[in-house]
Protein backbone atom coordinates (compact mmCIF):
# COMPACT_ATOMS: atom_id res chain seq x y z
CA UNK A 1 0.00 0.00 0.00
CA UNK A 2 1.48 3.13 -1.47
CA UNK A 3 1.41 5.38 1.19
CA UNK A 4 2.28 3.12 3.81
CA UNK A 5 5.88 2.28 2.16
CA UNK A 6 6.25 6.36 1.94
CA UNK A 7 5.67 6.43 5.32
CA UNK A 8 6.95 3.69 7.07
CA UNK A 9 9.90 2.95 9.58
CA UNK A 10 13.02 -0.16 9.40
CA UNK A 11 12.29 -2.14 12.07
CA UNK A 12 14.42 -6.20 12.40
CA UNK A 13 12.31 -8.41 10.01
CA UNK A 14 13.52 -11.31 12.54
CA UNK A 15 11.45 -9.64 14.79
CA UNK A 16 8.70 -11.85 16.22
CA UNK A 17 4.56 -10.70 15.22
CA UNK A 18 1.98 -9.69 17.38
CA UNK A 19 -1.46 -10.26 15.74
CA UNK A 20 -4.27 -11.25 17.46
CA UNK A 21 -4.62 -14.91 18.22
CA UNK A 22 -6.65 -16.87 15.34
CA UNK A 23 -7.74 -19.66 18.09
CA UNK A 24 -9.26 -17.16 19.95
CA UNK A 25 -11.84 -17.48 17.59
CA UNK A 26 -11.43 -20.70 15.46
CA UNK A 27 -10.43 -23.01 17.88
CA UNK A 28 -9.70 -25.70 16.36
CA UNK A 29 -7.07 -23.55 14.00
CA UNK A 30 -3.80 -24.82 13.78
CA UNK A 31 -0.23 -23.10 12.08
CA UNK A 32 2.52 -25.07 10.62
CA UNK A 33 5.64 -23.36 9.06
CA UNK A 34 7.11 -25.07 5.91
CA UNK A 35 10.31 -25.20 3.81
CA UNK A 36 10.33 -23.97 0.02
CA UNK A 37 12.95 -25.10 -2.17
CA UNK A 38 15.11 -22.17 -2.13
CA UNK A 39 15.13 -22.79 1.25
CA UNK A 40 13.09 -20.02 2.69
CA UNK A 41 10.18 -20.65 5.13
CA UNK A 42 6.40 -19.96 4.93
CA UNK A 43 3.64 -20.20 7.43
CA UNK A 44 0.00 -21.98 7.23
CA UNK A 45 -2.93 -21.52 9.16
CA UNK A 46 -5.57 -23.89 8.56
CA UNK A 47 -9.23 -23.61 9.79
CA UNK A 48 -10.23 -27.24 8.98
CA UNK A 49 -13.41 -28.04 7.45
CA UNK A 50 -14.36 -31.63 5.86
CA UNK A 51 -14.70 -30.40 2.31
CA UNK A 52 -12.31 -29.64 -0.46
CA UNK A 53 -9.68 -27.19 0.48
CA UNK A 54 -8.65 -23.61 -0.53
CA UNK A 55 -5.44 -21.62 -0.28
CA UNK A 56 -5.90 -17.85 1.15
CA UNK A 57 -3.13 -14.96 0.14
CA UNK A 58 -2.63 -11.70 1.43
CA UNK A 59 -1.38 -8.55 -0.40
CA UNK A 60 1.96 -6.91 -0.04
CA UNK A 61 2.61 -5.44 3.42
CA UNK A 62 0.15 -7.32 4.73
CA UNK A 63 -0.26 -11.28 6.19
CA UNK A 64 -2.89 -13.27 6.86
CA UNK A 65 -5.49 -11.38 9.36
CA UNK A 66 -6.60 -10.07 6.22
CA UNK A 67 -8.61 -12.64 5.71
CA UNK A 68 -9.00 -13.19 9.32
CA UNK A 69 -8.91 -10.58 11.54
CA UNK A 70 -11.92 -11.86 13.84
CA UNK A 71 -14.76 -13.40 14.24
CA UNK A 72 -16.93 -10.95 12.04
CA UNK A 73 -13.96 -10.44 9.62
CA UNK A 74 -12.86 -14.00 8.23
CA UNK A 75 -13.39 -15.30 5.23
CA UNK A 76 -11.39 -18.41 6.08
CA UNK A 77 -13.63 -19.07 9.25
CA UNK A 78 -16.51 -17.93 6.65
CA UNK A 79 -15.64 -20.52 4.16
CA UNK A 80 -14.82 -23.40 6.58
CA UNK A 81 -17.97 -22.90 8.30
CA UNK A 82 -19.71 -23.91 4.51
CA UNK A 83 -17.07 -26.87 4.36
CA UNK A 84 -14.50 -25.57 2.51
CA UNK A 85 -11.12 -26.60 4.27
CA UNK A 86 -9.24 -23.04 4.68
CA UNK A 87 -5.72 -22.72 4.57
CA UNK A 88 -4.11 -19.20 4.97
CA UNK A 89 -0.55 -18.83 3.89
CA UNK A 90 2.26 -16.02 5.45
CA UNK A 91 4.01 -15.51 2.78
CA UNK A 92 7.83 -15.27 3.84
CA UNK A 93 8.92 -11.85 5.11
CA UNK A 94 5.23 -11.47 6.69
CA UNK A 95 2.93 -12.30 9.15
CA UNK A 96 4.31 -15.99 11.27
CA UNK A 97 7.25 -16.20 8.47
CA UNK A 98 9.40 -13.78 9.52
CA UNK A 99 11.37 -16.35 10.59
CA UNK A 100 12.66 -20.31 9.72
CA UNK A 101 11.71 -22.92 12.05
CA UNK A 102 14.74 -22.41 13.94
CA UNK A 103 13.90 -19.78 14.34
CA UNK A 104 16.51 -17.43 12.71
CA UNK A 105 15.91 -14.35 10.62
CA UNK A 106 14.92 -14.57 6.75
CA UNK A 107 16.86 -12.70 5.09
CA UNK A 108 15.73 -10.00 2.62
CA UNK A 109 16.05 -10.15 -0.65
CA UNK A 110 13.42 -12.56 -2.76
CA UNK A 111 11.30 -10.72 -5.52
CA UNK A 112 7.49 -11.11 -5.95
CA UNK A 113 8.61 -13.94 -8.51
CA UNK A 114 9.77 -16.01 -5.68
CA UNK A 115 6.15 -15.71 -3.92
CA UNK A 116 4.54 -17.70 -6.87
CA UNK A 117 6.80 -19.66 -7.92
CA UNK A 118 8.35 -21.28 -4.27
CA UNK A 119 5.91 -20.10 -1.48
CA UNK A 120 2.60 -20.70 -3.31
CA UNK A 121 4.15 -23.88 -5.04
CA UNK A 122 5.39 -25.28 -0.94
CA UNK A 123 1.93 -24.32 -0.07
CA UNK A 124 0.36 -26.30 -2.57
CA UNK A 125 2.04 -29.10 -2.02
CA UNK A 126 1.70 -29.55 1.22
CA UNK A 127 -1.88 -28.94 1.02
CA UNK A 128 -2.47 -31.63 -1.79
CA UNK A 129 -0.31 -34.02 0.82
CA UNK A 130 -2.51 -33.47 3.81
CA UNK A 131 -5.77 -33.19 2.00
CA UNK A 132 -5.54 -36.36 -0.54
CA UNK A 133 -6.56 -33.57 -3.16
CA UNK A 134 -5.21 -33.42 -6.75
CA UNK A 135 -6.34 -29.57 -6.99
CA UNK A 136 -6.86 -26.80 -4.53
CA UNK A 137 -8.80 -23.56 -5.01
CA UNK A 138 -7.05 -20.00 -4.41
CA UNK A 139 -7.89 -16.88 -3.28
CA UNK A 140 -5.87 -13.75 -3.64
CA UNK A 141 -5.96 -10.23 -2.53
CA UNK A 142 -4.12 -7.54 -3.99
CA UNK A 143 -0.61 -9.01 -4.74
CA UNK A 144 -1.93 -11.89 -3.14
CA UNK A 145 -3.67 -12.78 -6.85
CA UNK A 146 -0.24 -11.40 -8.42
CA UNK A 147 1.40 -14.68 -6.69
CA UNK A 148 -1.40 -16.88 -7.92
CA UNK A 149 -1.30 -15.55 -11.72
CA UNK A 150 2.27 -16.10 -11.64
CA UNK A 151 2.68 -19.66 -10.01
CA UNK A 152 -0.42 -20.54 -12.72
CA UNK A 153 1.97 -18.78 -15.38
CA UNK A 154 4.87 -20.93 -14.34
CA UNK A 155 3.58 -24.20 -14.46
CA UNK A 156 0.90 -24.95 -11.49
CA UNK A 157 -2.19 -24.21 -13.65
CA UNK A 158 -3.05 -27.98 -13.47
CA UNK A 159 -3.04 -27.87 -9.54
CA UNK A 160 -5.54 -24.96 -8.95
CA UNK A 161 -9.34 -25.98 -9.67
CA UNK A 162 -10.28 -22.42 -9.66
CA UNK A 163 -8.77 -19.06 -8.71
CA UNK A 164 -10.42 -15.72 -7.80
CA UNK A 165 -8.71 -12.52 -7.66
CA UNK A 166 -9.56 -9.61 -5.21
CA UNK A 167 -8.53 -6.21 -5.97
CA UNK A 168 -5.22 -7.56 -7.65
CA UNK A 169 -3.62 -5.62 -10.64
CA UNK A 170 -2.64 -6.92 -13.70
CA UNK A 171 -1.10 -3.98 -14.82
CA UNK A 172 0.06 -0.68 -13.80
CA UNK A 173 0.02 2.80 -15.02
CA UNK A 174 2.39 5.61 -14.00
CA UNK A 175 -0.67 8.07 -14.86
CA UNK A 176 -2.30 7.25 -11.88
CA UNK A 177 -2.13 9.55 -9.05
CA UNK A 178 1.54 8.44 -6.64
CA UNK A 179 1.71 5.91 -9.08
CA UNK A 180 5.66 8.01 -10.00
CA UNK A 181 6.18 8.90 -6.74
CA UNK A 182 5.52 4.83 -5.50
CA UNK A 183 7.64 3.88 -8.06
CA UNK A 184 10.44 6.28 -6.54
CA UNK A 185 9.50 4.83 -2.94
CA UNK A 186 10.10 1.30 -3.41
CA UNK A 187 13.34 1.72 -5.50
CA UNK A 188 14.57 3.78 -2.76
CA UNK A 189 13.64 1.16 -0.04
CA UNK A 190 14.37 -1.68 -2.58
CA UNK A 191 18.43 -0.28 -2.55
CA UNK A 192 18.99 1.07 0.96
CA UNK A 193 17.64 -1.05 3.31
CA UNK A 194 17.35 -5.26 4.16
CA UNK A 195 13.48 -4.42 4.43
CA UNK A 196 10.73 -1.95 6.00
CA UNK A 197 8.11 -2.16 8.68
CA UNK A 198 4.97 -0.74 8.18
CA UNK A 199 3.38 -1.87 11.13
CA UNK A 200 4.33 1.43 13.00
CA UNK A 201 2.33 3.29 10.21
CA UNK A 202 -0.46 1.24 10.65
CA UNK A 203 -0.61 2.27 13.71
CA UNK A 204 -0.16 5.79 13.05
CA UNK A 205 -3.06 5.64 10.23
CA UNK A 206 -5.40 4.41 12.64
CA UNK A 207 -4.29 7.39 15.16
CA UNK A 208 -5.54 9.31 12.70
CA UNK A 209 -8.71 7.85 11.56
CA UNK A 210 -10.36 10.68 13.74
CA UNK A 211 -7.66 13.20 12.98
CA UNK A 212 -7.22 16.18 10.05
CA UNK A 213 -5.57 13.34 7.56
CA UNK A 214 -8.85 10.93 8.19
CA UNK A 215 -10.10 11.15 4.27
CA UNK A 216 -6.85 11.54 2.38
CA UNK A 217 -6.13 8.30 4.44
CA UNK A 218 -9.21 6.69 3.76
CA UNK A 219 -9.85 7.53 0.39
CA UNK A 220 -6.56 5.61 -0.53
CA UNK A 221 -6.86 2.50 1.47
CA UNK A 222 -10.46 1.72 1.71
CA UNK A 223 -14.05 3.40 1.46
CA UNK A 224 -15.04 4.50 4.99
CA UNK A 225 -18.83 3.82 4.10
CA UNK A 226 -17.83 -0.07 4.44
CA UNK A 227 -16.82 0.39 7.91
CA UNK A 228 -17.04 0.64 11.79
CA UNK A 229 -14.56 2.61 13.82
CA UNK A 230 -13.57 -0.18 15.81
CA UNK A 231 -12.73 -2.33 12.70
CA UNK A 232 -10.79 0.49 11.09
CA UNK A 233 -8.62 0.52 14.12
CA UNK A 234 -8.17 -3.16 14.45
CA UNK A 235 -7.65 -3.80 11.36
CA UNK A 236 -4.81 -1.19 10.61
CA UNK A 237 -3.03 -2.76 13.70
CA UNK A 238 -3.08 -6.22 12.83
CA UNK A 239 -3.14 -6.95 9.18
CA UNK A 240 0.47 -5.15 8.73
CA UNK A 241 3.87 -6.47 7.60
CA UNK A 242 7.60 -6.16 6.38
CA UNK A 243 8.16 -5.39 2.92
CA UNK A 244 11.44 -6.42 1.65
CA UNK A 245 14.33 -4.89 -0.36
CA UNK A 246 14.04 -7.32 -3.31
CA UNK A 247 10.07 -6.91 -3.20
CA UNK A 248 10.16 -3.48 -2.99
CA UNK A 249 12.64 -3.11 -6.13
CA UNK A 250 10.50 -5.48 -8.47
CA UNK A 251 6.95 -3.40 -7.94
CA UNK A 252 9.07 -0.01 -8.60
CA UNK A 253 10.50 -1.55 -11.86
CA UNK A 254 6.90 -3.08 -13.12
CA UNK A 255 5.31 0.33 -12.17
CA UNK A 256 8.02 1.64 -14.62
CA UNK A 257 7.52 -0.68 -17.22
CA UNK A 258 3.58 -0.80 -17.00
CA UNK A 259 3.39 -4.42 -16.90
CA UNK A 260 3.50 -7.57 -14.46
CA UNK A 261 6.60 -8.77 -15.47
CA UNK A 262 9.18 -10.96 -13.61
CA UNK A 263 12.28 -9.27 -12.98
CA UNK A 264 14.50 -10.59 -15.16
CA UNK A 265 11.98 -8.63 -17.36
CA UNK A 266 11.90 -12.40 -19.44
CA UNK A 267 8.38 -13.20 -18.87
CA UNK A 268 5.24 -11.10 -19.25
CA UNK A 269 2.71 -12.89 -16.89
CA UNK A 270 0.20 -11.83 -18.54
CA UNK A 271 1.05 -13.11 -22.00
CA UNK A 272 1.93 -16.21 -19.94
CA UNK A 273 -1.72 -16.77 -18.81
CA UNK A 274 -2.69 -17.06 -22.54
CA UNK A 275 -2.49 -21.32 -21.82
CA UNK A 276 -3.88 -21.10 -18.34
CA UNK A 277 -7.67 -22.71 -18.33
CA UNK A 278 -8.33 -22.12 -14.73
CA UNK A 279 -11.67 -20.72 -13.86
CA UNK A 280 -10.44 -16.90 -12.70
CA UNK A 281 -13.51 -14.90 -10.80
CA UNK A 282 -12.16 -11.01 -10.69
CA UNK A 283 -13.93 -8.74 -7.91
CA UNK A 284 -12.88 -5.12 -8.78
CA UNK A 285 -13.29 -2.94 -6.17
CA UNK A 286 -15.43 0.25 -8.08
CA UNK A 287 -14.08 3.11 -4.95
CA UNK A 288 -10.41 0.94 -5.15
CA UNK A 289 -7.62 3.83 -5.15
CA UNK A 290 -4.87 1.11 -4.54
CA UNK A 291 -5.99 -1.71 -7.60
CA UNK A 292 -7.54 0.80 -9.85
CA UNK A 293 -10.64 -1.31 -11.80
CA UNK A 294 -9.01 -0.82 -15.28
CA UNK A 295 -5.95 -2.77 -13.88
CA UNK A 296 -7.59 -5.88 -12.33
CA UNK A 297 -10.06 -6.43 -15.62
CA UNK A 298 -6.75 -6.46 -17.18
CA UNK A 299 -6.68 -10.26 -16.23
CA UNK A 300 -10.11 -11.21 -18.01
CA UNK A 301 -8.33 -11.19 -22.02
CA UNK A 302 -5.60 -12.65 -20.27
CA UNK A 303 -7.11 -16.08 -19.39
CA UNK A 304 -7.63 -18.63 -21.53
CA UNK A 305 -10.15 -20.33 -19.65
CA UNK A 306 -13.49 -19.38 -18.13
CA UNK A 307 -13.49 -15.65 -16.78
CA UNK A 308 -15.72 -13.45 -14.52
CA UNK A 309 -15.70 -10.16 -13.62
CA UNK A 310 -17.64 -8.97 -10.05
CA UNK A 311 -17.72 -5.28 -9.98
CA UNK A 312 -17.79 -4.76 -6.45
CA UNK A 313 -20.05 -1.26 -5.93
CA UNK A 314 -24.04 -0.07 -6.03
CA UNK A 315 -23.60 -0.86 -10.20
CA UNK A 316 -24.02 -4.33 -8.87
CA UNK A 317 -26.48 -4.01 -6.17
CA UNK A 318 -24.33 -3.03 -3.03
CA UNK A 319 -24.84 -0.72 -0.74
CA UNK A 320 -21.79 1.08 -1.58
CA UNK A 321 -18.80 1.21 -3.76
CA UNK A 322 -15.65 -0.94 -2.05
CA UNK A 323 -12.34 0.62 -1.80
CA UNK A 324 -9.16 -1.83 -1.82
CA UNK A 325 -9.32 -2.73 1.83
CA UNK A 326 -13.09 -3.33 2.16
CA UNK A 327 -12.95 -6.27 -0.62
CA UNK A 328 -11.99 -8.49 2.37
CA UNK A 329 -12.77 -7.09 5.15
CA UNK A 330 -15.61 -4.62 5.48
CA UNK A 331 -18.69 -4.87 7.37
CA UNK A 332 -21.01 -6.00 4.74
CA UNK A 333 -18.17 -8.14 2.64
CA UNK A 334 -19.80 -11.70 4.30
CA UNK A 335 -22.83 -10.58 3.06
CA UNK A 336 -22.03 -8.75 -0.60
CA UNK A 337 -18.81 -10.19 -1.55
CA UNK A 338 -18.05 -13.57 0.01
CA UNK A 339 -21.10 -15.56 -1.23
CA UNK A 340 -19.68 -14.88 -4.86
CA UNK A 341 -16.47 -16.11 -3.89
CA UNK A 342 -18.20 -19.56 -2.26
CA UNK A 343 -19.95 -19.64 -5.28
CA UNK A 344 -17.05 -19.49 -8.00
CA UNK A 345 -15.20 -22.42 -5.45
CA UNK A 346 -18.41 -24.42 -6.01
CA UNK A 347 -19.16 -24.02 -9.18
CA UNK A 348 -15.50 -25.41 -10.15
CA UNK A 349 -14.44 -27.94 -7.00
CA UNK A 350 -10.48 -29.45 -6.98
CA UNK A 351 -10.29 -33.07 -8.29
CA UNK A 352 -9.38 -35.87 -6.02
CA UNK A 353 -8.09 -38.85 -7.64
CA UNK A 354 -8.48 -37.93 -10.65
CA UNK A 355 -12.10 -36.94 -10.60
CA UNK A 356 -13.94 -33.82 -9.81
CA UNK A 357 -14.97 -33.77 -6.22
CA UNK A 358 -18.85 -33.63 -4.69
CA UNK A 359 -19.19 -31.22 -2.26
CA UNK A 360 -22.12 -30.07 -0.33
CA UNK A 361 -22.03 -27.39 1.80
CA UNK A 362 -22.06 -28.02 5.92
CA UNK A 363 -22.76 -25.30 6.93
CA UNK A 364 -25.25 -22.09 6.92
Amino acid sequence: MWLWLLLACWENPADAYGGPDVRAHCPLATTTRVDTADGATIALHHHPAVGPPVILVHGISSNHHFWDLDAEHSLADWLAARGHDAWLLDLRGHGDATVHRDGTPQLAGWRVDDYGRFDLAAAVDHVRACTGYDQVAFVGHSMGGMVGAIYAATGGADALSAVVFVGSPGTFSKDEPLMGLAAAGFAAGGTLLASIDSAPFGAMTADFSEGPLRITIQERLYNPANFEPATIDRMLRSIVSPMSRGEMAHFSRMIRDERFRSWDRSVDYLDALADVTVPALLVVGMADRIAPPAWVEAYAPAFGGPVAVFHAGTESGLVADYGHLDLGLGERAPTEIFPRIDAWLDRYPPKKDGRAAPFVHTGP
